[in-house]
């Protein structure tokens, strides 16, 4: 008999629009990762390691589908390397070096993680909308803080396009992990420190904030991310859906939003400290 810890996961199929917030519900329910499955029309599967009873419970439909420990890192293998904004190629350290075309074979800055279970490795929109953001950025930051740091993608990239030194958070141990096993794939441990916990353990002001969340945590952080940007600092909101993007907005009140984009649904948000900044869509 194997000694692998057996795990129930689950289905819960959903409309698209709900798909973040149900993901998050996931989460506070005790999943260690959820992953995302289309299917034909307006829902996604999403599959998580889950107390059936409880995700029931929560008023969400589900079926158990298998007990294989493995199953939190089977998405690995779709997923390869990813051109991401101009100058930035985000490869997975099981992918070979080579760029997967050639509009991706000129760009000067690849960014290698390792994902475990956490979120980031450049497969998904909102992580590429991030980096597109952050790359025009990351060159004057001299302090940078990531919140919810997943793989650790993003405060990676910005250590590479930038001279400045990082912080990284997240309240995930799989997370946490991978953001550390970043740093030191990308050479640049010794610019990074890597948190276990929350915005709130962090003082002071930084540059620039990335901050790759789900509208929710963004309204519950609102005013502590605000206070972390510096005058004249920036922060890159992803994670959003298109009919999100004023909650979003209204909780980083009084930051101004710089610059939006856009692939599909979803939207990165820049927003700055300061007025005057119109509000431009890339």
């Amino acid at each position: 008999m194997s000694g692998a810890v057996q795990v129930r996961v689950v289905e819960v199929e959903v409309d698209r629009e709900q798909a973040e917030l149900v993901a998050d519900e996931l989460f506070s329910l005790g999943a260690s990762a959820v992953s995302e499955r289309r299917v034909p029309g307006d829902s996604v599967v999403l599959v998580a390691d889950v107390d059936p009873a409880a995700v029931r419970a929560a008023g969400w439909p589900c079926r158990v589908v298998t007990e294989d420990p493995a199953w939190a890192t089977s998405w690995h293998d779709e997923v390869g390397a990813r051109r991401c904004g101009e100058r930035l190629v985000v490869r997975p350290v099981r992918v070979d070096g080579a760029a997967p075309d050639a509009a991706a074979a000129d760009a000067a800055v690849e960014v290698v993680v390792d994902p475990g279970t956490a979120f980031g490795s450049g497969s998904h929109a909102s992580t590429r909308l991030c980096l597109a953001a952050l790359e025009p950025l990351a060159p004057g930051a001299r302090r940078v803080l990531d919140v919810g740091s997943g793989t650790g993608v993003l405060g990676v990239a910005a250590l590479l396009l930038g001279p400045g030194t990082l912080v990284a958070l997240d309240v995930d141990p799989g997370a946490v992990a991978a953001t550390r096993r970043a740093v030191e794939l990308n050479g640049v441990a010794d610019r990074a420190t890597v948190l276990d916990g929350s915005v709130s353990a962090v003082a002071g002001t930084f540059d620039l904030v990335l901050a790759n969340l789900l509208v929710p945590i963004v309204e519950e952080l609102g005013p502590e991310l605000v206070a972390r940007v510096a005058p004249g600092g920036a922060i890159v909101v992803g994670g959003l859906l298109d009919h999100q993007v004023d909650r979003a907005v209204a909780a980083l009140s009084p930051l101004v939003p710089s610059a939006r984009r856009v692939e599909a649904d979803w939207v990165a948000l820049t927003l700055v400290a300061g007025a005057g900044h119109p509000d431009t869509t890339v």
